[in-house]
């Protein structure tokens, strides 16, 4: 019977672990362009810094 329980334990956790990284790939597209409007606001922010600095 304590074989049972261990099997038990194994299988749920192989099971949350799938469930856990299935929805850590499912922000994957949400974060990325987030991120991508973050660098292109960086680099308008740093243009932006050479081109008054330069005067």
């Amino acid at each position: 019977m304590e074989l049972a329980g261990w099997v038990t334990v194994a299988v749920t956790s192989v099971a949350g672990g799938v469930a856990v990284v299935g929805y850590l790939f499912d922000q994957v597209p949400a974060l990325s362009q987030k991120m991508i409007t973050a660098i292109r606001s960086l680099r308008a922010v740093r243009d932006e810094v050479r081109r008054s600095g330069a005067k």
